[in-house]
């Protein structure tokens, strides 16, 4: 009997030397028994705990970064709108833009920076700002 249990015991230490991968997908009783006793395991939700930790503070950064870049879309459209109706008012004339300059202006004013991925959203922001600081030096021209 002592015996049996024995050869059972080293049967199993043997197996163990069988193990062939350490991710846990790849499953089996001995795997799972050889990835918790060296530790691999651990290791492996650290890392994942340190790539969500990552993730995160990713996207932590890059909604700050549209808030920025919100804040200052808002602020060109209202210096838009600000240095538009001086021009107007300077010509005492309602519309007198010309079509064109009327167009950039209603566009950079109505403008919906929008992407499918947040990377793609903060560079349709950019773009609008880039967008806005263009026509308002051009409307900084015209209104002498």
């Amino acid at each position: 009997m002592h015996l049996k249990a024995l050869l059972l015991a080293g049967a199993a230490f043997g197996l163990l030397g069988c193990v062939t991968s350490d991710d846990p997908s790849e499953g089996g009783f001995f795997n799972g028994v050889s990835g918790i006793s060296s530790g691999t395991y651990e290791g492996r939700i650290a890392e994942r705990e340190q790539s969500v930790d990552e993730a995160e503070a990713r996207n932590e950064a890059l909604a700050t970064e549209q808030a920025r870049l919100s804040s200052q879309i808002s602020s060109a459209r209202s210096e838009l709108a600000k240095l538009k109706l001086r021009i107007l008012n300077q010509r005492n004339a309602a519309g007198s833009l010309d079509a064109g300059t009327e167009a950039r202006v209603q566009s950079v004013l109505n403008a919906q920076p929008a992407g499918r991925t947040q990377s793609e959203h903060l560079a349709a922001l950019r773009k609008t700002i880039t967008d806005a600081k263009a026509l308002s030096a051009d409307l900084a021209k015209l209104s002498g």
